[in-house]
């Protein structure tokens, strides 16, 4: 018996049940859905960017009167937020941020990075230092090249133009060789791995030429050992309230006769616009017999008093 052949392919197809006109309807409502939903958050994240917009023009200082050094306080400023109605500002105490035998917290942003984010609650003159001619880094207690020197100088949001490392060791403060940026290429003549020339890490000579070391402690008096650092950016370097000067000061205790000549002479705080201290004091941890004089509520009281003083001051460690 011959059997009839059985088109079960053709019965079975799963094309024979598909509707053309149901994929387009679906097809289309799919997308109007997906539509819909990208356009209402687009407006949701509309809204939330006009919202903080507002906020941070709200609350943002007057770049221009902090350019000319005559910022005053506004309506904004006074609120509750922003100044704490127990802030005078208008003593020395004002400007302690923790009280003797207080927690330190977080200092607040606003005190660590000057050129972002709202303003502190007692507020120090400054002006826009990337627009300066002049911008110069002063290192009192350099130490190695790449302790403090290379360190401002690939974090500091300044193109510094002038730098000066204060280091009485000799050996210590050595500047590296540096390397011309224009001479870095290949030979076409060489092959394989001796044709790459790599200077990562390395530091540019451009950046080198910039620097001056003086090997020479930073003090109050000119001597065959010291440099009068006040007499040495004043006279020397001629530097003006229109430079940018950054001064970072780190010599084991020395800092404090220089920041006492510093507090009582008004020109100094014009002309540094930022000032990074390490205060050396004593304590029965650190045993420091130098520093005997001066405590841990000096040394706070100090950063609060050049603070008051107009010197735009943080601690250095």
């Amino acid at each position: 018996m011959v059997l009839p052949r059985r088109n079960g392919e053709k019965l079975c197809s799963p094309f024979r049940s598909i509707n053309v006109s149901i994929i387009l309807i679906w097809t289309m409502v799919i997308y109007i859905v997906l539509d819909i939903s990208l356009h209402l958050l687009s407006i949701n994240h509309e809204q939330i960017r006009s919202e903080v917009k507002k906020d941070s023009l709200e609350s943002k200082p007057d770049m221009k009167a902090l350019a000319s050094g005559e910022f005053e306080e506004s309506e904004s400023s006074e609120s509750d937020d922003a100044v704490p109605s127990e802030k005078s500002c208008n003593t020395i105490e004002d400007y302690i941020d923790v009280k003797e035998g207080q927690a330190r917290e977080a200092e607040d942003p606003w005190n660590q990075l000057k050129w972002c984010l709202p303003p502190a609650a007692c507020r120090v003159n400054g002006h826009l230092i990337e627009r300066a001619k002049r911008r110069v880094f002063t290192d009192l207690g350099a130490n190695s090249f790449h302790t403090s020197i290379a360190w401002f100088a690939t974090r500091y949001p300044v193109d510094f133009t002038e730098v000066y490392g204060f280091e009485t060791a000799r050996n210590l403060l050595t500047l590296p060789p540096g390397w011309d940026e224009n001479s870095n290429w290949i030979d076409p003549g060489i092959h394989g791995w001796r044709k790459i020339r790599s200077r990562a890490g390395m530091v540019p000579s451009w950046f080198v030429r910039r620097v001056k070391t003086i090997n020479k402690a930073a003090g109050v008096k000119d001597t065959g050992f010291s440099v009068n650092v006040t007499r040495f950016i004043k006279e020397e370097l001629k530097l003006q309230p229109e430079d940018a000067v950054i001064v970072k000061i780190d010599i084991e205790g020395a800092e404090w006769p220089i920041l006492y000549e510093w507090l009582k002479d008004p020109a100094m705080p014009k002309i540094v616009d930022e000032l990074f201290v390490e205060l050396h004091y004593f304590h029965p941890d650190n045993n420091w017999g130098s520093v005997k004089q001066w405590s841990r509520e000096d040394a706070t009281k100090m950063l609060a008093e050049l603070r008051f003083k107009g010197f735009y001051a943080h601690y250095w460690d």
